[in-house]
């Protein structure tokens, strides 16, 4: 599956949220599938690493089972010790060739995934996945797999003949990757006025540059790296009576970004085929890179997404509601900076009591419910309902909203004695990068907000956590930093430490990294 350069330079541990099966059964319930339970069934990850990816999920899911595989054997032994520092009895990590190895013994499954894979093994085994997924599938089963698409990859195909044709001269990775790195930069300052040409090579070295050295090892320089055209890629998986299920990252065209006739021309092309119509949306989007969700072919599947669906599914929104001043409508804004506006009075109530209620997830009933408390006849139920749902999923079609089939564990409020998961105390022990509730990889580079997190096991209130705190800092442990500059005056320690308690504690609940 792989060649022992994995071995040698193991690829950066990373948790990737939209591989996560509660997503991923989310879609399917969507199109009209009855996937397993996520809190009983069972996953398979292959290429898995370490196993960082579905640790988290196997943690937070005990009732689950979960089997990782991957041909490194390194990273499997490290799994593997995690795993049994963790006493994790439901995930199992096997090192194992993919095409030579009896996957099968391991029985079926309700998840398979597969990131990260595809386009960089050779074809014998792109067609030994995609046969286990046939033959390993659940009945409604749903596998995940990630390969770089082409249109997009025309263009970072140039680059990559140019600097492994380059690294090929040097011996030690460390060099090869550091002299492909400076040929790109050079190549793309080669001119005062850049044409197309060094336009592309000054595109593709602002997107190495911030690429860990091994991730751009394995992924630009490996042997192998066969981008595909996403009917291309269906081609392949109808060959072992596969089908498209939907994307685990929705590709939506961004209305600013896109002129009004191509509008016009995708609603053209709803009438065509799922494949033509998704093929030539790519070719709009110039898409680079697929996570594909297939199931067997014999399911019956709805045509798209249907709003219908998300009565029984979990909603949830981390925008806060921002007052406009120009109109009757509200705007609610992300973090990430992305926005919608409003008008209707039911959506607009439904927003800000998912806003309100964040990390935590609100039942659809529920929110409409709530939604529609005030309504003095505005509306009638199914109307209210027909509304609400085809807004939700327009909502989770722009990732806005968040859509679950089964709550996270999560808390909007901070109890008397604040807790954060064991896993996540044991990830902060071991780096400086954690999960959290919802499966996002969280980063504390400040070592005093490790600490905290490492108070939180459910054994000490506020004031506890005050005086523990402050502890640490007085024994010079870690530093009390503000605006940039260490504090160092003991009363003025004492003074900041319960604000820095207070607001690292609502902070750490947005985060979604409190449990109780």
């Amino acid at each position: 599956m792989a060649h022992d350069s994995y071995d040698e330079i193991l690829y950066p541990t990373s948790i990737y949220p939209q591989t996560h099966i509660n997503r991923l059964a989310t879609i399917g319930v969507l199109r009209g599938l009855s996937p397993a339970p996520i809190g009983r069934c069972r996953v398979l990850e292959i290429g898995c690493g370490t196993g960082s990816n579905i640790l988290p999920m196997a943690f937070n899911l005990p009732e689950s089972h979960f089997i990782g595989l991957d041909l490194a054997k390194r990273p499997i032994a490290t799994g593997q010790s995690i795993v049994a520092e963790l006493r994790l009895q439901n995930i199992e990590l096997h090192s194992m060739d993919l095409c030579e190895a009896d996957i099968e013994r391991f029985g079926t499954f309700d998840f398979i995934i597969a990131h990260g894979v595809y386009s960089w093994v050779p074809a014998r085994v792109r067609d030994r996945l995609l046969a286990l997924c046939r033959e390993l599938l659940t009945p409604n089963g749903i596998a995940y797999i990630s390969y770089n698409a082409y249109p997009g990859n025309h263009l970072r195909d140039l680059t990559r003949g140019i600097v492994r044709f380059h690294a090929e001269r040097f011996e030690k990775p460390e060099d090869q990757i550091g002299q492909a790195r400076g040929l790109i930069k050079f190549l793309s300052e080669s001119k005062p006025k850049a044409d197309a040409y060094r336009t592309v090579l000054k595109a593709e070295f602002d997107r190495i540059l911030n690429y860990l050295d091994a991730a751009f090892y394995h992924d630009d320089l490996s042997l192998t790296n066969q981008p595909f055209y996403f009917h291309e890629f269906m081609k392949d998986a109808r060959k072992h009576n596969l089908r498209y299920l939907g994307d685990a990252v929705p590709h939506v065209l961004d209305p600013e970004q896109y002129a009004p006739e191509v509008y016009r021309t995708v609603e053209a092309l709803q009438e065509e085929d799922e494949i033509v119509r998704e093929q030539y949306l790519d070719f709009i989007r110039g898409q680079g890179f697929r996570e594909t969700l297939i199931c067997r072919a014999e399911v019956e599947l709805a045509l798209g997404p249907e709003s219908e669906q998300i009565v029984n599914l979990w909603v949830s929104c981390d925008a806060k509601p921002i007052t406009s001043s120009e109109s009757r409508a509200t705007k609610f804004q992300k973090p990430s900076g992305a926005e919608i506006e409003t008008a209707h009075p039911i959506v607009e109530r439904a927003l800000r009591h998912l806003c309100a209620m964040w990390p935590v997830a609100i039942p659809f009933e529920e929110l409409l419910s709530h939604s529609t408390a005030d309504d003095s006849g505005f509306q009638t139920v199914d109307e209210s309902r027909s509304n609400l749902t085809t807004a939700l999923l327009r909502g989770f079609h722009a990732m806005f909203v968040r859509l679950h089939v089964a709550a996270p564990k999560v808390v909007n409020v901070i109890g008397e004695r604040p807790i954060t998961s064991s896993l996540a105390r044991y990830e902060l022990d071991h780096s400086a990068i954690t999960s959290n509730q919802l499966h996002v990889p969280y980063r504390f580079p400040d070592p005093l907000s490790r600490d905290l997190i490492r108070l939180l096991d459910g054994t000490r209130d506020r004031t506890d956590l005050e005086q523990a705190l402050l502890e640490v800092v007085l024994s010079g442990k870690s530093d009390l930093i503000e605006n940039e500059t260490k504090i160092t005056d003991r009363d003025e320690i004492s003074a900041k430490i319960p604000r820095q308690v207070g607001e690292s504690l609502q902070s750490l609940i947005r985060e979604a990294m409190i449990v109780g």
